[in-house]
C-alpha cells in the first residue's frame, strides 16, 4: 500500500520545467519584494514597509547568493569546523548550562528573566558545536534537543500560576474534567468535541493514573509527547538525505523555532493532530526503507484513524498539504514516496466519519462557514492598523524570521537547481509552495483566511518542512563560505546568525518577559487574579439569577468554563452568563458583576469587545492603560460599588446592589 513507485508523471517534461522554475525562482522573489515595497509606499502603508524590511532584505540577499551558487558549483561535504571540540567536553558544558537555567527558574518564580535565555542560547550552542565536531553522537544530540525543548515548555506551563495561552487551553481542561468525572466521553449537547474525544480521554486517563489534577495532567504529559516529534523528524529527514549533519541541524532548528516553541506550551487538540501527522509521515517514508512493511502499513492506518478522532478540522488541512506534496513529487519527477492508495484511504476515513457519524458537527460548525455572505467580499482584519505603533523592541522580534528566510530560500534555490536523483528537491518545491503559510504576508490580514478558514494553523503543520529546508540552506551556505572565504570567518558568521535565530525565537515565542516592555503579552493568570475569580465562584452560585459577569476577553474565557466539584454526585453543568466589556462608558448600565484585572490593564492593557452573532468570533479591541483611558475608566467605575479588591483585580456591582437585577 505504501510501496515505492519510480514512475514519473507521463507527458510532463520535468527537466525543462525544473530548469524554468529554478531560473525564475530567485528573479521572481526579487521582483516580488521590489513590487511589494513600491505598492506599500504608493499606498502610504509605511508600517508594513518597516516590517517588510525584516523579510524583504534577507530575501533579496539570499536570492543574490542563489544566483552566485548557480554559477559556482561546489561539491558538498561534511563540515568539521570544530574538530578540536570533543563531545565529552561539550556534554559537560551542556550539563552546566542546563543546571544553570533550572537555578534561574527556581530563583525567579513567575518570570523568565533575560539571563535565562542566555543559558538557553548556551545550551543550543553546545549542541550546535557537537553537530559539527568530529565525534558527533546523534543519540546524544537528539536527547539534548528534547531536554532543551522540555526546559522551555515547562519554564512557561509550570512556572506561572495558571498559563492559558490563547485561552483554548481552558475549554479543553473543562472537557477533560467532565470526561474524568463521568468516566465517559462528553455528550454532544455540550460540545462538538464529543465526536473527537481522544485528546480529552488521554488527559483524563493520565490524571486518574497519576492522581493529579486535570490541569497538571495536561501540562505534564503532553510536553514529553510533543518533544519526541524531534526524534521522529530526525529519522524522517535522515531517510531522505542520508546526511547526519543536515538531519541533526534541522531537528535543532525545528525545536528552536518560535512556532514550535509556542505550540509546545499549547498542546491542545490541533497540536496533538500535528504530532500524529509527523508520526504518519515517518511511517509513510519508513515503508520505502524497511523490510517489515505490513506492521508499518497497519500503524499508518491506526494513526489515520487517530487523526480523525483527535481533532475536528486538522485532517482536511493535512490532506491539503499531502496534495501539495504529491504535486511536488509529480513535478520533480523522481521517486514517489507518498502512496496514492493510502492517500485515498485517508480521505475516505475522515469524510465517511464526518458525514455518517459526526454529521451534527458538519451542520453546526462547517456549514455556517460556507455561507455566501462570508465569501462575497474580502474583509481585512483590524490588526494592520496597529503596525505603525510598534516599537523597535517589537520589530527585533522579527529577526528570527529574517534569518529563517535567508537560509530557507538558499536551501530552496539549491534544491531546485540540483533536483536530479535528489528526493530532497521535492521538499524544496513543497517548501516554496507552502512558504506563504509560514512567513508574514498580506494573506494574514484577510479575515476569510485568518479567521474563517484558520489558515494561520498551517504554520505549525509546515514547520518540520521549513526546519529541514532551513537546515539544508545553512549547510549549503556554510559549504560555499568555507570554499570562498576563511574558515574562521565563515564559522563566526554562521554561528552569529544561528545565535540570533535561537535567542530571538526563544524570547519572542512566548512574549512574557518584562524586558520586552509594555507590549509583552501575559498569557497567564496570576495567583491574585485567580483569588478574585475564586471569589466569584465562592459567593455567586452558577444557578442564581445574578450570575452575569462582565470582564475582558481572557477572563471571560475563564468564567465560560465552570469549575466542576470533584465530589459532585451528579453532573450538573452550568456556566456563568459572561460578557465582554463592550464599552467602558456603559459600565454603570451593566446588570451583574464587573471583574477588572487592574494590574494587567495598567501594565499593558486589556482586550475588550462585543460578541458577534456569526461563528461566535469576537470583535476585540485593545483598551490600553494610558492616562486618558485610566481617567475614563475611573469615571465610569464611580457608578459601581467595589466588593472585592487585591493588587491585581477589582470586582464591582451597581450602587443599588444586585436586588434590581
Amino acid at each position: 500500500m505504501l510501496g515505492l513507485s519510480k514512475e514519473a508523471g507521463p507527458g510532463l517534461d520535468n527537466n525543462r520545467l525544473m530548469r524554468l522554475i529554478s531560473f525564475l525562482f530567485p528573479l521572481a522573489i526579487i521582483f516580488a519584494v521590489i513590487f511589494a515595497f513600491l505598492w506599500m509606499f504608493a499606498t502610504e502603508k509605511f508600517g508594513y514597509a518597516l516590517r517588510g524590511l525584516f523579510t524583504g532584505v534577507p530575501a533579496i540577499l539570499s536570492c543574490l547568493f542563489i544566483l552566485f551558487i548557480y554559477k559556482k558549483d561546489v561539491s558538498l561535504h561534511d563540515i568539521d569546523i570544530f574538530p578540536s571540540l570533543s563531545t565529552k567536553s561539550l556534554t559537560y558544558l551542556f550539563g552546566t548550562f542546563y543546571i544553570g537555567s533550572l537555578v534561574v527558574l527556581m530563583l525567579s518564580p513567575g518570570s523568565r528573566p533575560l539571563y535565562y535565555f542566555f543559558f538557553i542560547l548556551g545550551l543550543y550552542l553546545s549542541v550546535f558545536f557537537q553537530i559539527f565536531s568530529e565525534d558527533v553522537n546523534p543519540s546524544l544530540v537528539l536527547a539534548e534537543s528534547v531536554l532543551i525543548a522540555l526546559n522551555l515548555i515547562f519554564s512557561v506551563t509550570l512556572n506561572y500560576d495558571f498559563y492559558v495561552g490563547t485561552t483554548d487551553i481552558l475549554p479543553h481542561i473543562f472537557i477533560s474534567e467532565v470526561t474524568a468525572l463521568t468516566g465517559k466521553t462528553i455528550p454532544t449537547s455540550l460540545s462538538d468535541y464529543a465526536y473527537f474525544p481522544l485528546y480529552h480521554v488521554f488527559i483524563a486517563e493520565a490524571a486518574e493514573i497519576l492522581k493529579i489534577s486535570v490541569k497538571n495532567s495536561l501540562f505534564l504529559v503532553t510536553a514529553p509527547v510533543y518533544a519526541i516529534t524531534i526524534i521522529f523528524l530526525y529519522y524522517l529527514i535522515n531517510y531522505i538525505t542520508n546526511n547526519r549533519q543536515i538531519s541533526l541541524l534541522s531537528c535543532v532548528l525545528f525545536s528552536a523555532s518560535s512556532t514550535v516553541l509556542y505550540y509546545g506550551t499549547n498542546v491542545i487538540t490541533r497540536t496533538m493532530a500535528f504530532i500524529m501527522f509527523v508520526v504518519l509521515l515517518y511511517l509513510i517514508y519508513s515503508v520505502n526503507f524497511k523490510k517489515d512493511k505490513l506492521s508499518l502499513k497497519t500503524l499508518s492506518v491506526i494513526v489515520a484513524v487517530f487523526l480523525t478522532l483527535v481533532h475536528n478540522v486538522s485532517l482536511p488541512q493535512l490532506v491539503l498539504l499531502l496534495i501539495i506534496l504529491l504535486a511536488s513529487e509529480y513535478v520533480i519527477g523522481n521517486n514517489s514516496y507518498i502512496s496514492k492508495p493510502f492517500f485515498i484511504l485517508l480521505n475516505v476515513i475522515f469524510s465517511a466519519y464526518w458525514f455518517f457519524v459526526a454529521y451534527v458537527f458538519v451542520q453546526r460548525s462547517l456549514a455556517p462557514r460556507l455561507q455566501s455572505q462570508f465569501l462575497d467580499s474580502v474583509v481585512l482584519t483590524a490588526g494592520g492598523s496597529e503596525v505603525l505603533q510598534e516599537s523597535l523592541i517589537d520589530l527585533i522580534g522579527l529577526l528570527d524570521k529574517s534569518v529563517f528566510l535567508f537560509f530557507t530560500l538558499i536551501g530552496i534555490g539549491f534544491l531546485l537547481k540540483n533536483y536530479k536523483k535528489n528526493y530532497a528537491a521535492v521538499l524544496g518545491l513543497f517548501a516554496l509552495l507552502t512558504l506563504i503559510f509560514y512567513i508574514p504576508n498580506p494573506l494574514n490580514t484577510i479575515w476569510q483566511f485568518k479567521v474563517l478558514f484558520r489558515v494561520d494553523r498551517f504554520m505549525l503543520f509546515v514547520s518540520p518542512f521549513m526546519a529541514f529546508i532551513m537546515g539544508y540552506g545553512l549547510y549549503i551556505f556554510w559549504n560555499y563560505m568555507v570554499k570562498y572565504s576563511k574558515k574562521a570567518n565563515s564559522a563566526l558568521l554562521v554561528t552569529l546568525l544561528f545565535s540570533i535565530f535561537i535567542l530571538v525565537s526563544s524570547v519572542y515565542s512566548i512574549s512574557d518577559s518584562s524586558f520586552l516592555g509594555q507590549e509583552a503579552k501575559h498569557e497567564y493568570f496570576t495567583s491574585e487574579e485567580l483569588s478574585g475569580f475564586n471569589h466569584i465562584f465562592k459567593y455567586v452560585p452558577v444557578n442564581s439569577s445574578t450570575k452575569s459577569v462582565y470582564t475582558d476577553y481572557y477572563a471571560s474565557r475563564f468564567f465560560y468554563v465552570p469549575l466542576i466539584p470533584s465530589k459532585s454526585a451528579e453532573l450538573n453543568i452550568s456556566s456563568y452568563d459572561n460578557y465582554r466589556i463592550g464599552d467602558v462608558n456603559k459600565l454603570p448600565e451593566y446588570k451583574g458583576y464587573v471583574v477588572l484585572r487592574t494590574r494587567e490593564f495598567l501594565r499593558s492593557g486589556l482586550y475588550f469587545g462585543s460578541e458577534e452573532s456569526t461563528l461566535k468570533d469576537t470583535a476585540n479591541y485593545f483598551y490600553q492603560g494610558i492616562p486618558e483611558n485610566e481617567l475614563e475608566l475611573e469615571s465610569n467605575l464611580k457608578g459601581l460599588d467595589k466588593i472585592y479588591s487585591n493588587p491585581s483585580i477589582n470586582i464591582y456591582i451597581p450602587h443599588q446592589g444586585l436586588n434590581n437585577l
